[in-house]
């Protein structure tokens, strides 16, 4: 079966066996088996070296194909051209790639509910005062929203950022949001001994240390931002 997939391959390049031969440092004796099914059973160091010279895997070598025909095809112009040819390839399919995602997001995309505060978000979030909007994510987590409408919160999220949450409590380290006291606030959870801490995203503000889960709830967790 080498055999015979070797010959397929050196005559659709037009390379000769004694070509080949010192393309992959073998003697050609050992080339002229392989290539006229004497030998079956070549080495595994053989077989290493023939596939590196061709430039492609030992299963490519072998036959043993994962890749459809239109895909090898395509594998192989790429392997064949020069470097000017390789980055139009790289070019039209990082675009083609990208035009299907964005498509195919847009077919997941869901609503969900954003709010939008006003004022100093960094001193707690105040229901009565916010907007509610509805905004798309193809985040299928993402069962709420929060807009961040001023730099209170730098360097971790920016003006017109805007938070996507899961309904869930965060885990140790990570952002959530939190309400307390008639306010939502956005913080990173960290667990210390005998008392957890809702430590503030700004330098200059104040953390919120409590000693029981029981004196917060919580809204989400922070899963992902939609940046502009």
């Amino acid at each position: 079966m080498l055999g015979e997939r070797l010959r397929e391959i050196l005559n659709d390049r037009g390379i000769s066996i004694s070509e080949f031969s010192e393309m992959c440092d073998l003697p050609l004796e050992t080339v002229k088996n392989i290539f006229y099914g004497k030998t079956t059973d070549p080495k595994v160091s053989t077989i290493l070296q023939m596939s590196n010279a061709l430039h492609m895997s030992v299963n490519e070598l072998m036959g043993c194909y994962s890749n459809s025909k239109e895909e090898r095809a395509v594998i192989q112009y790429y392997r064949t051209c020069g470097r000017h040819g390789k980055s139009i390839i790289e070019l039209v399919a990082k675009y083609e790639a990208l035009t299907v995602k964005s498509e195919r997001d847009a077919l997941k995309k869901h609503k969900i509910p954003c709010l939008v505060p006003y004022g100093n978000i960094n001193e707690g979030i105040i229901y009565d005062r916010c907007e509610t909007v509805e905004i798309e994510t193809a985040v299928d987590a993402a069962f709420t929203a929060i807009k961040v409408t001023t730099n209170d919160l730098v360097p971790v999220y920016f003006k017109g950022d805007i938070i996507l949450l899961a309904n869930y409590f965060p885990a140790n380290g990570e952002c959530g949001v939190f309400y307390k006291d008639t306010k939502s606030y956005i913080r990173k959870y960290i667990e210390e001994e005998g008392q957890y801490r809702l430590k503030c995203l700004h330098k200059t503000g104040k953390d919120i240390v409590v000693k029981s889960l029981d004196q917060i709830e919580y809204i989400g967790t922070c899963i992902g931002v939609l940046r502009t």
